[in-house]
Formats: structure tokens, C-alpha cells, sequence
């Protein structure tokens, strides 16, 4: 592995990998394990900013990571270690992974609802995936809710719940509507 250093901008670029030749959907990348998902990104570690002390200034905990060929990048560096960094990052990588990149919903849900009474947390390992999903079954109805709830056997007030919890899955639901219609939600 070559590791490239940069210290004008304080990052040491540890890995450059290369996607496979078959086209990957965004279904498969949210399904990949840490260490799959891993392997198709840039990495970078840098020297964070903020509060945290002298640890914090004086090493490179701080990681970026870029989903190679898809553009797709996210930064952690919220806690003091590296490792823990990554963590937060892949988990941040599988959202934006989940909000930027639509496809054709299928007709059948993927898996049932991952959470419990209408209510999903943000930290379910599934949620990427639901959040995405909803996002294709409102793009291909123009930004309407109804099909998608009823497909999750959601109330659209439930689904609507789970949205507005998270503004930028609120952003990228609003974006879809048409832009001669009102926002979805407010």
C-alpha cells in the first residue's frame, strides 16, 4: 500500500483502489460489509480541528473517505480515534450512498419493515436501504408518499414521522417533487 503524504493540507492518502469491471448498483453497495465497502473507497487520514485536546491536534485521526467512480465522499473526525472515525464515516458514507443515487424501485419491498411500530432508528443497520427505497417510491410518484407507506405497511403519517426526523432525507424527498407543485413536507 502507498502511502502518499500531503502535508500542505495535512492528508496522508493510505489507500487507491479500483472498482470491479460489472456495474455496481446501490442496493449492492449498501449491502457490503465494512471491509468491502472499504475496499472500493480512497481513504485519507487528517489532522482534525476542534475540541479534543492535544491528541486530537498533534495526530491524523481524522478520515475521509471517497466511494471511487460514484464521487461520493463523507469526513469523520468526531472522536479521538481513527478507527472509531472510520466507523463513523462508512456509516455516514451508506447514507449519502442511500440520498444521492436513485434507481427504479422494485415491485416488491426488499425486506420487511426494519423497525418497530412505526418508528426506525437512524443507527438500524437497514435504515440506508428503507430511506433509500422510500426515496425511489416517491421519485417514480412525483414526491408522493402514499405508495411508498402502503408498500412498507406504514400509515403515511408514520412515514412522514420517520422523514421529517432526518432533514436531509427531508431535502432530497422535497427535491423530487416537481418544481411546479408545493414541497411535500414542511
Amino acid at each position: 500500500m502507498d502511502i502518499i503524504e500531503n502535508v500542505e493540507n495535512n492528508f496522508y492518502t493510505l489507500a487507491i483502489k479500483t472498482m470491479p469491471a460489472e456495474p455496481i448498483t446501490r442496493t449492492h453497495l449498501l449491502r457490503l460489509s465494512d471491509a468491502e465497502l472499504l475496499r472500493l473507497c480512497e481513504t485519507q487520514a487528517y489532522r482534525g480541528s476542534g475540541p479534543g485536546g492535544q491528541h486530537r491536534n498533534k495526530t491524523n485521526s481524522g478520515v475521509k473517505l471517497k466511494l471511487i467512480n460514484f464521487g461520493i465522499e463523507t469526513y469523520s473526525c468526531d472522536d479521538r480515534s481513527a478507527h472509531i472515525n472510520k466507523l463513523f464515516a462508512l456509516k455516514k458514507l451508506r447514507m449519502r450512498i442511500a440520498l444521492q443515487i436513485r434507481e427504479e424501485p422494485a415491485s416488491q419491498i426488499p425486506f420487511a419493515f426494519p423497525g418497530t411500530a412505526g418508528k426506525i432508528s437512524a443507527d438500524n443497520k437497514l435504515y440506508p436501504e428503507f430511506i433509500a427505497d422510500v426515496l425511489d417510491r416517491a421519485k417514480a410518484a412525483s414526491g408522493d408518499l402514499g405508495d411508498a407507506a402502503k408498500m412498507w405497511g406504514l400509515s403515511k403519517s408514520a412515514l412522514n414521522k420517520i422523514i421529517l426526523a432526518d432533514k436531509k432525507v427531508l431535502e432530497v424527498l422535497n427535491s423530487l417533487s416537481h418544481k411546479s407543485e408545493p414541497k411535500i413536507l414542511k
